[in-house]
């Protein structure tokens, strides 16, 4: 079947007008509200002086040991909120809210599995661009294929996924990087405005809430696209 990036914007639309009152607040529970805890409990990451790109990613992983805890936390409730939101949306004979969190909670070994094994190859992937951009449009249904097919491991997932976005890798790409960097974008000049406050504690917490808005903004768009992408690829909707 072919894909149109217009239809399944499309239809994640749709789907976002028809469900967004039972979305939003699953979003500010499940994302909103850990992204923007961390965006105000964690210390701002220095800046390296010299522009020595070595000197940069070891302050980087510096960084990320020292605030291990809280940035592992934060990801494992935002994928639990992913597979939430899927196994709403996906999960055979359409759960309610309660059967969703059950279904998730049931599932996340294999999500947190399906996730280690492609963030494995996909940093094997990045020693060269191309292949890791790729990837991430082969991985693209993973935990749609977790969600709406309850007795698929991890490594069937990911064979699953490839089996569905055969000759279609870089449209799932296209269609991850649009949400994502648009995103980004927002993200960025929300976070940058807020440091640019300086000591202006009323307007840090506006804009780092713009932040934390805009990135839950991203991930909901993107799930909402996955789900129609599954839905396409399966059910010929």
């Amino acid at each position: 079947m072919k894909l149109n990036l217009g239809r399944v914007f499309a239809a994640a639309g749709m789907l976002w007008r028809a469900e967004r009152a039972l979305i939003l607040p699953l979003a500010g529970l499940f994302y909103f509200v850990p992204t923007l805890a961390l965006l105000f409990l964690l210390p701002e990451a220095q800046p390296v002086q010299g522009g020595n790109d070595e000197a940069a990613v070891q302050a980087l992983l510096a960084y990320a040991r020292a605030n291990a805890g809280p940035i592992l936390t934060v990801n494992l409730i935002q994928l639990a909120a992913s597979a939430i939101l899927l196994s709403l949306f996906l999960a055979p004979e359409r759960p309610s809210l309660a059967q969703a969190l059950r279904l998730a909670a049931g599932r996340m070994i294999a999500f947190v599995a399906a996730g280690l094994l492609m963030w494995g190859a996909l940093m094997i992937g990045a020693l060269l661009i191309l292949p890791a951009l790729y990837l991430i449009g082969r991985f693209f249904l993973v935990t749609s294929v977790l969600a709406a097919e309850p007795r698929t491991g991890p490594v069937e997932a990911i064979a699953r996924s490839f089996a569905l976005t055969a000759g279609r890798g870089w449209w799932c790409f296209v269609a991850t990087a649009i949400p994502f960097f648009a995103g980004q974008a927002a993200t960025s000049i929300a976070a940058g405005i807020g440091h640019a406050s300086g000591d202006n504690a009323v307007l840090g917490v506006v804009f780092d809430g713009a932040a934390a808005a805009a990135t839950t903004a991203t991930w909901v768009l993107l799930m909402l696209v996955k789900i129609a992408v599954y839905r396409a690829l399966t059910r010929g909707t």
